[in-house]
């Protein structure tokens, strides 16, 4: 196999490659990595293609026009809107886009919320499925302020396990390839050895050289299972309660076969805990005048003061960005 037999265009956008998994899984290492190879365009999240559905309904084009003007991620890959297109063809036109402005061989991003309607768009798609025990996802959550204990961390994982299935479902397993974050980090070369397999192109030892271009470090094994030494055995217990025997479906292992259920007292521990501690991350962040200001402007529903709100806040979190 050579660089050289290079596919044309038109089948680089008919057939993008998704890193699909849940937020915290290592989806940016990995797209970083896959970046770095001369052939390939992974150019980051594009969460938004699919993130504003309604169940299995696309939004109304008004609303998604303004989506795409004012979400933080979205907005940053400034794409042009046409307003002539409906939604499928429109966010077929926004690959298009970025594959113009870096046009390689193959063309790619991850994409972590509603991964189970990505083939209503792209039906030759490809798709890294990218797993992580779900201990570690759930941990991160909550030093990224999502969540406030690993409970409630848990259903970040929860939840595109379930579209992850839906998306199985729906297509051939040539399309699909399995990766495991501990062993991305723990034998970077050969697990990317066997993606550059799956996506008919050559490893490339480029793809390892990520200290210089980006803020992230190389893969180390130190980053693999870190729950099993940071993680207290209540915070252990109320993943494992919440997820169950999905935790051996997706190939993980329980530390305990059983768990005493949730009492009441630590049900509403957890909820209120929850709520308290988002609430004290976005203060620390914003300020609690912005902050009231975004709550209150989502509560009465007043559309102007939310886009200004939104402005100040994204404006914030850019600076806590890696």
């Amino acid at each position: 196999m050579t660089h050289e037999n290079f596919l044309p265009h038109q089948e680089a956008l008919e057939r993008p490659v998704f890193i699909v998994g849940p937020l915290r899984s290592g989806s940016t290492l990995l797209r970083l990595l896959m970046d770095q190879h001369p052939d390939t365009n992974v150019f980051g999240e594009f969460e938004g293609a699919v993130s504003q559905a309604h169940g299995d309904q696309w939004p109304t084009m008004p609303s998604y026009w303004h989506f795409v003007n004012s979400d933080r991620q979205t907005r940053a890959l400034d794409l042009e809107i046409d307003q002539s297109l409906d939604y499928p063809a429109l966010v077929r036109d926004f690959l298009r886009q970025l594959h113009q402005r870096k046009p390689r061989r193959l063309i790619g991003a991850s994409v972590h919320s509603r991964i189970d309607l990505l083939p209503k768009i792209w039906p030759k798609a490809r798709y890294i499925n990218l797993m992580r025990d779900p201990r570690d996802v759930a941990k991160s959550c909550i030093g990224m302020g999502w969540a406030g204990n690993t409970y409630e961390g848990a259903y970040f994982w929860q939840k595109v396990e379930q579209h992850r299935a839906a998306l199985n479902a729906q297509v051939p397993g040539s399309q699909r390839l399995e990766v495991r974050y501990e062993d991305l980090v723990s034998n970077p070369e050969a697990t990317l050895s066997r993606i550059c397999d799956f996506l008919e192109i050559n490893f490339d030892p480029k793809m390892l050289e990520i200290e210089g271009n980006t803020s992230y470090s190389c893969p180390s094994a130190k980053y693999a299972n870190q729950w099993q030494g940071k993680m207290s055995e209540r915070d252990i217990r109320w993943v494992e309660l919440r997820l169950g025997g999905q935790i051996e479906a997706a190939g993980y292992v329980r530390h305990k076969p059983a768990h005493s259920s949730l009492s009441l007292g630590e049900r509403i521990y957890i909820f209120v805990q929850n709520r308290v501690y988002k609430a004290r991350y976005q203060i620390k962040k914003w300020g609690f005048g912005l902050w009231a200001q975004y709550i209150l402007a989502r509560k009465l529903r007043i559309q102007g003061w939310q886009d200004r709100a939104r402005e100040k806040t994204n404006a914030i979190d850019i600076q806590y960005l890696k």
